[in-house]
């Protein structure tokens, strides 16, 4: 039997939420049911390149053979391609995942999906600014005159109502900077191990001092793991205490080894899984935040140099 979540463990959860101490770690499963899931792409791509590999479904490996057979160029030319034709479907707004990730007053939310669909949730409740950028992980966009958030207003502070989203594998806007092949991730993780400054101070602060939430990833994407353990630390210590990753149970009635399995290894990261939907943990999520006094309000940003003498 999965474990579960206690009433003790949502209520710390909840609390964080509420005064700015947890950043959701999004993956690109938070999209299910409006555009291609990474997967799909794969296979589609597998199929029309003659791929002759068994792991058609995982998109590192299926854009590296097509970089090689058809140029490096291909494989980001072609998901800005396949993001930008699909035909998004309808989704409940109530079952919505990105919409109620928008509902709630997370300051910065760190994804590896390369859209801009979040954004958009985040505009359609307007009270809300977002704001968005990316690692700059090879020369060539460090070189660039495309300025960070952070260059272009240095007194910027990711808040509840201007919040940071922020693309670890890329922004489809900017298709150079789109993470994809295999060589791409190990280069993302060379890059920002030799310069740590490639993930602004304030992400790096979201990332170590306080619970993460882990929404739309694989169970076992090791990309991520890999990634997660570079950024984060190798282990989830008090500061990020209260730490969820929420997946959906592995499908038979033969699958309490491979729980159990899971539970241990992210036990050892001080990690808790949910076992469940996105939607299902983001409902009850959004309940427990809202029995909760609301925080103070945000105290308006001065600047270097303002006159405050009476």
């Amino acid at each position: 039997m999965p474990m579960q979540m206690t009433d003790a463990d949502w209520d710390l959860l909840a609390a964080q939420v509420v005064r700015g101490g947890c950043t959701p770690f999004l993956g690109a499963g938070i999209n299910q049911g409006h555009i291609p899931l990474p997967g799909d792409i794969a296979l589609r791509w597998a199929e029309d390149g003659g791929y002759p590999l068994e792991d058609r479904w995982n998109l590192a490996r299926v854009a590296q053979y097509m970089a090689l057979s058809k140029g490096a160029k291909w494989p980001r030319d072609e998901l800005a391609v396949a993001l930008r034709d699909a035909r998004q479907q309808d989704v409940d707004e109530k079952e919505d995942v990105l919409m109620a990730l928008a509902d709630l007053p997370f300051r910065t939310y760190v994804t590896t999906a390369a859209d801009e669909l979040l954004v958009r949730a985040l505009r359609f409740r307007r009270s809300k600014k977002p704001r968005v950028d990316f690692v700059r992980w090879h020369e060539a966009l460090r070189t660039t005159s495309l300025a960070t958030v952070f260059e272009e207003d240095p007194h910027y502070v990711p808040t509840a109502e201007e919040p940071l989203v922020f693309h670890l594998y890329g922004q489809i806007a900017v298709s150079e900077s789109l993470v994809l092949t295999e060589d791409d991730h190990f280069d993302l993780l060379v890059a920002t191990a030799r310069h740590p400054t490639l993930i602004p101070p304030p992400v790096q602060r979201a990332l170590r001092g306080g619970s993460l939430l882990f929404i739309g990833h694989p169970l076992a994407d090791w990309n991520l793991r890999v990634l997660v353990r570079s950024l984060c630390g190798g282990n989830f210590g008090e500061m990020q205490a209260g730490s969820i990753s929420v997946h959906i149970a592995p499908p038979g009635d033969d699958n309490k080894d491979v729980v159990e399995y899971f539970e241990r290894y992210f036990d050892r990261l001080h990690i808790k899984i949910y076992w469940g939907t996105p939607a299902e943990f983001l409902r009850t999520l959004r309940e427990k935040c809202a029995a909760l006094p609301a925080p103070p309000a945000n105290k308006p940003r001065t600047r270097i140099g303002d006159d405050h003498a009476a």
